[in-house]
Formats: structure tokens, C-alpha cells, sequence
């Protein structure tokens, strides 16, 4: 365990201060699994008051191993995200709030502070289970309901950014002066470049038979690879926005109103340790390949449009007449950039679809000084592995025109 009941007591200091809580009962609730955090310990905190007064909390505290913190950007990350809840999302609940947006886009868990002390970094959030909110099964293809949702509150998300920008060019700059893409600074620095391409290749090499044309427009090198996984944060057509980033299953909460939890009612984001800059195709490229198959990618065209509807309509209330972007400007953009997707696809589906016993421990494979080969794992669930991977892939290879 990384962390103690002190390191807890340090974390929330400013809380309970805050909110003159002397008389309290705090109890550890409990924790993520293995495999749901890899960078960090998300631990469950609930704080009973004499005021009858109850706070649900999340404390996502960075992981201490020093031969991880060397090999990945830890600091960095948690210090993106604290910058993300305690900087970009108050100045889009301000800039919306000017508009006087009705529904204001708050589909993130609440902050309520954060701890940069002694290489001991933690943020606190609202415990979103406490609103009966649930991860999605990781290993569980996501059906049309969630895809259209999650792509509904990204068009909202991504919209803040394009209007800002507009209406309030040199604030927006200034917010993302300092948003270097983290994701791809972490699987360089951390030497995953060679195991990604060969997770690649692999998949692709499902297709030589199978769909020989997807086979053949497929064919990326290792620098294609990596190239992909460098976002541009300055396009030439200025349609870059402040991304989620991290996209995959374990990154968003849905909130039900049926039992069977097949119609979501709500969702949130929560987490924005890799939030950049860069084409909003990067971040709907890099969920939809990871919890797609062929029974919602068939709807692919529906899903984009209900994306350019959500924006369209979210940039005209927040006083954008000519919204400016295009459903051809999406199209291009996928093809431009959805490489994105389809690079971190063949990767993520694996960690997706592991077993308990497969999960890669990073502290482990940092120690061992061989970081790059912890996600080289043979899947027990190979065969819904290579179903899901052949899907993405021909997807976006009927995007390439050769």
C-alpha cells in the first residue's frame, strides 16, 4: 500500500479546515483494483460529520516507486490534472455562466482540493459512486446508448474550447500556454514505442487474409506509429481544442435510470491526467476504437452526426452564429487524425480485455528496468482480442483512399 492513514489525514487538512470540520469519524472505503489505476492509488474516503453532514470522497495519490517516477512523467500528469479541475474547468464554468448557457456542461466529478507536497501529490474529488454512478465492465463491448452519450457530452466538451477561442482568444491561449502532450512525452519516456507498433503489426497481420485491401492501406511503420501518437496542437485549420485525453473504458462513469443498465441517463469524465491540446478527433478516435465493435461502428455516420449536432447546437447557445465547423471538417480530421485511435487500439484492448491475473504492475516492470515490456502479456480472451482489434482496424482503413 502506498499510502497510511496519515498520508489521508495530510490530504484532506485543507478540506476539513475549510469547512471548520474538527469533529469528524473518517473511514477508508476502500480501493480501486489492480489494473484500474496505473500511475496512482484511488482511494475511498468517507467523513461522517456531528453535523450529520456526510462527504463521499475519492483521493487519487500518485505513486511513490522512485524508478517509475525516473521512467514516466508522474508529476507531470498529476500536476495536469490538479491544472484541469482547479484552473480549465472553473474558467469554462465562468465563460459559460457569461453566456448564460442553460444546461452548463459539468460532466466531471467536483474537486474539492489538492495536495503538491514532499513528491506526494493527491487530488480530492467527489466520489461520483455516491450519485450512482458506475464504470462501464471494462472487458464488455460499450452498445449504441453509451457511445451516443459519451459522444454527446465530448461535442459539449470540445465546444467550450472552439467558442473560448473565438470569443476570448488571448484567455484561451494563456490557459493553454503550458498543455504539452503528456501521453505521448509518457510512452516515449517510457520506451512502450517498439511494444505498441508490434501490438500493431500483430493486429494487422489478422487482416492479410481476411481483408487483404485493409491489410494493404495499413501499412505503418514504427515512426508512423509514433508520429501518430504526437499530437498537434497547432492545426492549420485552428480546429484544435483542450482534450480528455485518456479515453479509454475506465475514464468515464455512467448513471442509470434502468436496472439493466443498458440506457445510460448520465455521464461524467473523471480523469485528465493526459488532457492536451490537439484535433477533437484524438479524443473520440481513441474511445470509440476502444470500446467499439462491429454491431455500433456500423452506425459510425449517425454516431458523427449526432456529434456535429451536439456541437453545432452547444456553439450556437453560447452566441457562435456561424459554428464554423463542417461534418466534412470531422470527416477530414479522422482521416487526419484518427490514426490516433488506431494506434493506441491494439494496446488499450488488451488492457481492457486482461484478466486479474494478466494486469501489468508498472512499479514491478520499472524496477525490473524493463518498463517497455509490461504490457507483453498473451491474453487469455485472444479471441474476442482479435475480433475487436480486426473491427477497429478496417474501420479506419476504409478512411484511407489507396
Amino acid at each position: 500500500m502506498g499510502e497510511s492513514k496519515s498520508d489521508v489525514h495530510s490530504w484532506l487538512r485543507d478540506f476539513l479546515e475549510k469547512r471548520k470540520i474538527f469533529q469528524y469519524k473518517l473511514e477508508v472505503a476502500g480501493k480501486t483494483s489492480k489494473g484500474d489505476g496505473y500511475l496512482g492509488e484511488v482511494t475511498f474516503v468517507k467523513i461522517s460529520t456531528f453535523t450529520d453532514r456526510i462527504y463521499h470522497l475519492v483521493i487519487k495519490s500518485a505513486k511513490q516507486s522512485v524508478e517509475l517516477r525516473k521512467q514516466t512523467p508522474i508529476e507531470e500528469v498529476f500536476q495536469r490534472e490538479m491544472y484541469v479541475y482547479t484552473v480549465i474547468m472553473p474558467a469554462f464554468t465562468k465563460f459559460q455562466e457569461e453566456n448564460e448557457v442553460e444546461h452548463i456542461f459539468d460532466n466531471f466529478p467536483r474537486c474539492y482540493g489538492v495536495y503538491n507536497k514532499d513528491r506526494k501529490e493527491a487530488i480530492i474529488l467527489q466520489n461520483m459512486k455516491s450519485l450512482k454512478y458506475d464504470i462501464h465492465d471494462r472487458k464488455t463491448p460499450q452498445n449504441l446508448h453509451h457511445v451516443a452519450i459519451v459522444f454527446k457530452n465530448y461535442a459539449r466538451f470540445h465546444a467550450l474550447s472552439i467558442a473560448m477561442k473565438r470569443q476570448q482568444p488571448e484567455i484561451f491561449k494563456n490557459l493553454t500556454k503550458d498543455m504539452t502532450d503528456l501521453l505521448s512525452q509518457f510512452v516515449i519516456q517510457a520506451g512502450m514505442v517498439p511494444g505498441m507498433f508490434s501490438d500493431f503489426k500483430l493486429a494487422r497481420e489478422l487482416l492479410k487474409e481476411e481483408d487483404p485491401v485493409a491489410f494493404r492501406k495499413l501499412d505503418f511503420n514504427e515512426n508512423d506509429i509514433e508520429r501518430a501518437l504526437c499530437k498537434v496542437s497547432d492545426l492549420p485549420d485552428g480546429l484544435s481544442v483542450i482534450l480528455h485525453g485518456d479515453c479509454w473504458n475506465n475514464n468515464m462513469m455512467f448513471a442509470y435510470e434502468n436496472k439493466d443498465k443498458t440506457q445510460p441517463s448520465n455521464m461524467a469524465f473523471i480523469d485528465f491526467q493526459l488532457s492536451s491540446v490537439g484535433s477533437p478527433i484524438c479524443d473520440l478516435s481513441y474511445y470509440l476504437y476502444s470500446v467499439a465493435d462491429e454491431s455500433v461502428l456500423q452506425y459510425f455516420d449517425l454516431i458523427l452526426q449526432s456529434y456535429h449536432y451536439h456541437l453545432t447546437n452547444f456553439l450556437l447557445e453560447m452566441g457562435e452564429t456561424n459554428t464554423g465547423v463542417t461534418l466534412q471538417d470531422l470527416r477530414r480530421h479522422w482521416f487526419l487524425y484518427g490514426k490516433f485511435g488506431i494506434a493506441m487500439a491494439p494496446f488499450i484492448l488488451k488492457i481492457e480485455l486482461s484478466e486479474s491475473d494478466e494486469v501489468a504492475d508498472l512499479v514491478q516492470g520499472a524496477e525490473s528496468g524493463h518498463i517497455g515490456d509490461t504490457f507483453n502479456v498473451e491474453l487469455k480472451n485472444k479471441d474476442e482480442y482479435n475480433y475487436r482489434v480486426k473491427s477497429v482496424l478496417k474501420h479506419y482503413a476504409s478512411f484511407i483512399d489507396k
